[in-house]
């Protein structure tokens, strides 16, 4: 009788103990799936500022471009300047 008590004890306690693992593993794959929803959501964040890093790197690579050829022009200008000032001078030499 006690032998039987005891089995019936130790059963118990298997199944307690099988049940808490299920429960345990179950919160486990739930917070698994957080996890993995968490990760995908952050994996779409950076997609995104990547798709933005790449946009400004293409706006500021056309902006370097377009002071580039602003300073061009502005040499192209300084030596049109230089050039007037000196036919300016040769002009005032030759008047005296």
């Amino acid at each position: 009788m006690f032998s039987e008590e005891l089995l019936e004890l130790d059963r118990n306690t298997v199944e307690f103990m099988i049940e808490d693992m299920r429960r345990q593993i179950e919160e486990k794959d739930e917070q698994i799936k957080q996890l993995d929803e968490q990760s995908r959501q952050l994996d779409e964040q950076i997609r995104q500022r990547n798709k933005q890093i790449k946009e400004s790197d293409k706006q500021i690579r056309q902006l370097d471009e377009q002071i580039k050829e602003s300073d061009r022009q502005i040499r192209q200008l300084d030596e049109q300047i230089k050039q007037s000032e000196q036919e300016i001078q040769k002009m005032e030499e030759a008047k005296e």
